[in-house]
Parts: structure tokens; C-alpha cells; sequence
């Protein structure tokens, strides 16, 4: 603005207002040459030439101008004259029309008057026509069921009844007409009650019966008794349906027929009745969802119905009823109820999820018995067993979770929904925890009836170790991929901390309870064994000893089955002793088996706990058994031939238990206990050499 403005006062400018043509034209023949000079003369020739031209145009055209207003302003005071003249005239006129519109009116006021009187008593006479008729009508429209007619035709005379029903040509009319309506209500009400009345007729019937002046409370009760028993039917359908039919066609049955009938019973009392206290309709409608709900839990139960799609399909659809059913009534009941339908759909695909792991799981497990009682250890791999069983356990878990993020898709309808996430998450949980306390309990149980169902003890091993492991490393596991597969199913979704400490405990529990039956069941069987051969032999009679018993043998043989089986499962974490610490029992005199020593010796805990590690496990069927013949041997009397018999089993024992990587201190304590007992118990007790005892059970 600011340059235009400088422009503008700019004297060599040559359109500005203060051009100066002397400055101008000094400044131009200083700057320019010749040709410069005479080109510049020829522009501002021609612009000057334009300017003339554009300027008799307007000229021109504003001349044109003037001329036309001219004639147009003589035009209008000619027509002005012309439309004064014309208006008089109509003034004139109207004045005329006036005067004779008032002669007309005084002329045929009389007349009507007359005709005003003739047409009152023409409609006078067309209602006494109708109401004399009225009967008649009345039951010629009952009988071919126009009651809305019949209706509206009495109503409309009813006005007329009431003001002239005293006269007593109107009685009697009245009375029939009475009768007749009587006769109306009562085929209204049967037709209300009528299971085969259509949701329209009812409407209709119902507002027939507010217009013969019925109230509101006894229409409602009537209303919704017969709603109700058409609903029954709807119901008992249904209901025979739920062991024929798949959860799809069950569902549609339910949309197209109860709840969309109990939605236009809905709609038509709403719209007839506006009752604002809504106090019947939510009672009836809660009564008959219950019912409706009832039976959608016997159905989703049915085992047709398990498979995941068809159900989740099945449910989206009821789910989506349900939902515009809310709408309706206006009640946070079925709403509520709705969400209560999915979240228990959800939790009972879980609880089929884990009891068919559970299924599965015994099924393997009886074949892996069977195996077990038909090979035995030494043709099997314990270890590829546990594995098998471990992957199979882990797979199903982990495709069950799978299974129940379907409830999550975004096609559905609750798929995106805060709550349903929630509790497919809790579901979820429940499927491993639910799992894996199963397992836990099922380990215990098989650990208390060992003996009785005569379960290999292999299996208890590999039940320990399954459950050791799977406290360690598979709880965990699981978990995380749970909370992978809910992020991907539902991103932003904050999953409530889960207990896992309180699964890990149960684990820990059935792996401690299985280790522990094992020991007892190992060292029971050697303990048997012993107790048998003890009590059973004549120790006074017994002859000179020629080689250790075949019963040592068993129980050697017993306790290294054991103990293989251990050595494919458990590590050992206790180093066997050397050499030089091992000493030989039957060197030692019988004063140091006094009870003096056998006081301040260690004492051995027989059935404590057992350790999840092969030379616990051995050591703990040891002691069962060694200690059993400890109590054997002190209720006998020996010879010197029965103490040498025992002395020589004693050291065969030791020879072959101690390379088991038993701990030798207790397999010493143990066996220099029974050897001592049965010293004391001796009438001759005379030990053999150490290198005859040697001797004899390297021949034997």
C-alpha cells in the first residue's frame, strides 16, 4: 500500500496525479537514444488514441442513458393519468355491489332462516333414523366380525342414548343395544384368551375394549395372561427341540417365533396402555426370558453342541436378539442377563476344554500303564515317555487357548467387548489352573492307591517328574503364551494377575505325595521279602552257611529296578562315597554293638520325605527295607550257623547295594543293626573271617 501510495506521487510517473512532462521528458532524453525516444512517442501515441476512444464510448452510452429515462419518466405520467381514471371507476363499482348485496340479504333473510331449520331437523331425523337402526347394525356387524364398526357405531350413539334415554320411545333401544354390546365384550375377552389370536387381534380387541369403557388394570391382566399362554406354547416348542435340534436352528426357532412374538406384545402394550409406573410388563418379560435362558443352558450342554463355531455362532446370534429385546422392554435386567448368557458360554467351553484334557490325559496314561506292566523298565524309555506326555499335555492346553480367543473376533457382536475379553482372559486361566490342578489331584490319588490297584512304580516316576517339571517350567510357559494370544486378540487389555504360586504348590504337593508312594511301595516289597524270609526259617537249625540266600538276591534285584528307573529321570546330586571309607561289619567285636553305642549313634528317619534325585529316592526304599529286617531279625533266636547265614547276607547285601550310589554310612548303619541285633540274640555268636565270608558269596 505503502509503495502504491509513492507511486502515486511520483512526478516521472506518467499515470500519477503529479506527473511532471518536463521532468519526465528531460529525464528521457538522457537516458535514452533516438530510437528509444521514437518508440516511446508511438506507445504513448496510441494509448492516447485508446483513451479517446474508450472515453467517447462512455460517452456515448451514458447520452443512451439519459435519453431512455427521459422517455420513461413521460411513459409513467401518462400511465399514472390512465390507472387514476380507473380506480374511480372501481370505486364506483364495489359501491354498487354493496348497496345491492344489502337489498339481497334483507330480501332472503326470512327464507333462510326457514332453510336453517329444515336441515337441523334433517339431521334430527337421520339421527333418530340411526339409532332406531342401530340394533339391527349393530348384530349384522357382530355376526360378520366388524367389531370395529360395531364399535364405532356405538359410541357414536351413545352420546345421543345418554341425553334422550329417558323418553320412552328410547328406552327400549338402550336396553337392546346394551345387551348387545354385553354380548360384544364377552366374544372380545374369549377372543383375548384364544391361544390362536394373532399379536394384531389382540391389540385390536383390547382397544375395542378401552372404547366400550373397560379399565386399564383388568385390560392389562387380561392383555398379558393371553400373551403369556401364547408364549407357553413357544416355550413348549422349544423345549422338545432341545434334544433334536443343533444350537443354529434352535436359536432361529427362539428369534423368529417367542421373542419376536414377545416383542410385539411388548410394542402393542406400550402403545395401547402407556403406562408409565411399568410395573406388570417387566415382571412378564423377566418371566418368561428366565425361562428362555433355562433352556438355552440345557442346549449349549447338549454334546452336538460343542464344537466352538456352531456355538459361538449360535450364541452371536441369540446375543444380538437379546440386545435389541433390551431395547424393547427397557429393563437392565435381560441386559444384564445377556451378558450372563455369553460369560457362562465362555466358562462352559472351558470347563469341556479341561475336562476333555483330563479325558485324554487318563486314556494315555492307561496306555503308558499297560506298557509299563507288559515291557517293563528295562525295554523302556522313561524318559521318552515323560516327554511324550509332557508335549501331549502342553499341545492341549495351549489349543485349547486357542479355541477360546474365537469368542474374541471382531465379526461378533460381543467379540470387542471389555467384558467378554475379561472373560475369555479368566476362562482362559481356569483351563491351565483347572488342568493342572487335575493333574495334581489325580497324581495324589494314584499315590494313595498304589498298592492296592498295583500301579507300576515306573509311572509314579514319570507322574513326579511330569509334575516337577511342569511346576518349574510349564506353569510359566503357559502364562506367558497366555498373555500373548489375549494381545493379539485383544490389544490394551490389562489381565488381572494370576496365581501361579498356588498351582506351583499343588504340582510340588503330587510330585512329593507320587516320590514318596514310590519309596514306600520299593522298599515295602523288598521289606516284605525280607520280613517273609526272616520269620519263616528255623535260625537255631540252620546249617552251615554255603551262600547268601536267594531272597537277598530278589531284593537286590528289586531295589536296582527301582533304582534304573530313577537313573532315567532324576540326577544324582550325592556323590558315592570312596573306597577308603568303606568298612567291613563282621570285623567288629560284639561289645561295640552295645546298647551303650547304639544310644549315641545317628538316628535314622525311615519314612521321611523323599528327594526329587535318584540316590534319595534309592536311599529311601533302603531304609524301608533294611529297617524291616532290623525288627526281624530282633524278634528271632539265632545259632552260631543261623548268625553266620546272616552274617553272609549282611555282606552280600553290601556288596551289591553300596554300587547302587546308595549312601554307604546308612547302608552300613543299617545292615551293622541287624547284624548286631542278631549277635545279641545268638547262643553262640562266633562271626565267620572276613575272607571266608568273602569266599563263600563270591562262589555263591
Amino acid at each position: 500500500m505503502a509503495e502504491a501510495v509513492k507511486d502515486n506521487d511520483n512526478p516521472l510517473n506518467i499515470d500519477g496525479s503529479n506527473f511532471n512532462s518536463e521532468l519526465y521528458l528531460d529525464g528521457l532524453m538522457k537516458c535514452a537514444n533516438l530510437r528509444q525516444v521514437m518508440d516511446k512517442e508511438a506507445e504513448v501515441v496510441t494509448q492516447c488514441q485508446f483513451l479517446q476512444s474508450e472515453m467517447q464510448t462512455l460517452v456515448y452510452e451514458n447520452y443512451n442513458k439519459f435519453i431512455s429515462a427521459t422517455e420513461t419518466v413521460r411513459k409513467m405520467r401518462s400511465d399514472f393519468q390512465i390507472m387514476q381514471e380507473e380506480m374511480n371507476k372501481l370505486s364506483e363499482n364495489i359501491n354498487k355491489i354493496t348497496t345491492f348485496s344489502s337489498q339481497i340479504s334483507e330480501t332472503l333473510k326470512e327464507s333462510g332462516n326457514n332453510v336453517n331449520r329444515l336441515c337441523g331437523t334433517r339431521q334430527l331425523l337421520d339421527k333418530l333414523q340411526f339409532l332406531f337402526l342401530l340394533p339391527t347394525q349393530l348384530n349384522k356387524a357382530i355376526e360378520e366380525c366388524r367389531y370395529v364398526d360395531a364399535v364405532h357405531d356405538y359410541t357414536h350413539a351413545q352420546r345421543v342414548l345418554q341425553k334422550y334415554g329417558n323418553q320412552p320411545s328410547f328406552q327400549s333401544i338402550q336396553t337392546e343395544c346394551s345387551e348387545i354390546i354385553y354380548g360384544l365384550k364377552k366374544t372380545l375377552r374369549e377372543r383375548l384368551l384364544s391361544p390362536s389370536t394373532s399379536a394384531s387381534e389382540l391389540a385390536e380387541s383390547v382397544g375395542l375394549l378401552r372404547q366400550l369403557q373397560e379399565t386399564d388394570a383388568s385390560l392389562q391382566d387380561i392383555f398379558l395372561s393371553c400373551a403369556e399362554s401364547r408364549l407357553d406354547q413357544h416355550l413348549t416348542c422349544l423345549s422338545g427341540m432341545v434334544e433334536n435340534t443343533d444350537i443354529l436352528e434352535w436359536v432361529e426357532k427362539c428369534n423368529s417365533t417367542l421373542l419376536a412374538d414377545l416383542g410385539i406384545v411388548i410394542s402393542c402394550y406400550n402403545d395401547m396402555f402407556q403406562d408409565r409406573e411399568n410395573v406388570n410388563l417387566p415382571e412378564f418379560a423377566d418371566k418368561v426370558m428366565s425361562q428362555v435362558f433355562h433352556l438355552f443352558e440345557e442346549v449349549i450342554k447338549r454334546p452336538e453342541n460343542s464344537g466352538t463355531e456352531i456355538l459361538i455362532r449360535g450364541l452371536d446370534k441369540f446375543f444380538r436378539k437379546l440386545q435389541a429385546m433390551s431395547e424393547i422392554i427397557s429393563s437392565d435386567t435381560i441386559s444384564t442377563r445377556a451378558l450372563d448368557v455369553v460369560v457362562q458360554c465362555i466358562q462352559h467351553k472351558a470347563t469341556m476344554q479341561y475336562k476333555n484334557i483330563q479325558a485324554q490325559f487318563k486314556e494315555n496314561l492307561m496306555r503308558v500303564r499297560q506298557s509299563l506292566a507288559s515291557k517293563g523298565t528295562e525295554t523302556t524309555d522313561l524318559k521318552d515317555i515323560l516327554n511324550s506326555l509332557q508335549v501331549h499335555l502342553m499341545q492341549k492346553i495351549q489349543a485349547s487357548l486357542l479355541d477360546l480367543m474365537a469368542f474374541l473376533q471382531n465379526n461378533l457382536s460381543f467379540g470387542l467387548k471389555p467384558w467378554c475379553a475379561q472373560a475369555v482372559a479368566n476362562s482362559c486361566w481356569t483351563v491351565i489352573s483347572e488342568t493342572l490342578i487335575n493333574l495334581s489331584d489325580m497324581v495324589k490319588q494314584m499315590s494313595k492307591i498304589q498298592t492296592s490297584n498295583n500301579i507300576p512304580f515306573e509311572l509314579l516316576l514319570i507322574l513326579a517328574k511330569l509334575c516337577l517339571e511342569t511346576q518349574e517350567t510349564g506353569v510359566s510357559t503357559l502364562y506367558k503364551h497366555l498373555e500373548k494370544l489375549l494381545e493379539e486378540a485383544a490389544p490394551g487389555l490389562t489381565m488381572e494377575t494370576k496365581d501361579t504360586n498356588a498351582v506351583m504348590v499343588h504340582l510340588s504337593t503330587a510330585a512329593q505325595s507320587a516320590l514318596d508312594s514310590e519309596v514306600v511301595f520299593i522298599g515295602q516289597t523288598a521289606a516284605q521279602m525280607l520280613r517273609v524270609s526272616v520269620l519263616a526259617r528255623d535260625w537255631l537249625r540252620a546249617p552251615e552257611p554255603r551262600g547268601p540266600r536267594a531272597v537277598c538276591r530278589r531284593v537286590v534285584e528289586t531295589l536296582a529296578s527301582a533304582d534304573s528307573a530313577a537313573s532315567q529321570l532324576f540326577p544324582t546330586s550325592v556323590k558315592p562315597s570312596s573306597d577308603s571309607s568303606r568298612r567291613t561289619i563282621w570285623s567288629r567285636a560284639p561289645s561295640s554293638f552295645s546298647p551303650i553305642n547304639r544310644i549315641f549313634s545317628e538316628r535314622i528317619e525311615v519314612f521321611s520325605p523323599a528327594g526329587a534325585d535318584r540316590a534319595a529316592l534309592s536311599n529311601g526304599a533302603l531304609k524301608v527295607a533294611l529297617k524291616a529286617l532290623v525288627e526281624c531279625v530282633r524278634l528271632r533266636t539265632f545259632s552260631r550257623h543261623g548268625l553266620q547265614q546272616l552274617q553272609v547276607d549282611v555282606h552280600f547285601l553290601q556288596q551289591r547295594l553300596s554300587c547302587m550310589g546308595n549312601d554307604e554310612r546308612l547302608l552300613n548303619a543299617l545292615l551293622e543293626d541287624a547284624l548286631s541285633s542278631a549277635q545279641l540274640r545268638c547262643v553262640d555268636p562266633q562271626l565267620m573271617e572276613p575272607s571266608i565270608v568273602d569266599i563263600i558269596c563270591e562262589r555263591g
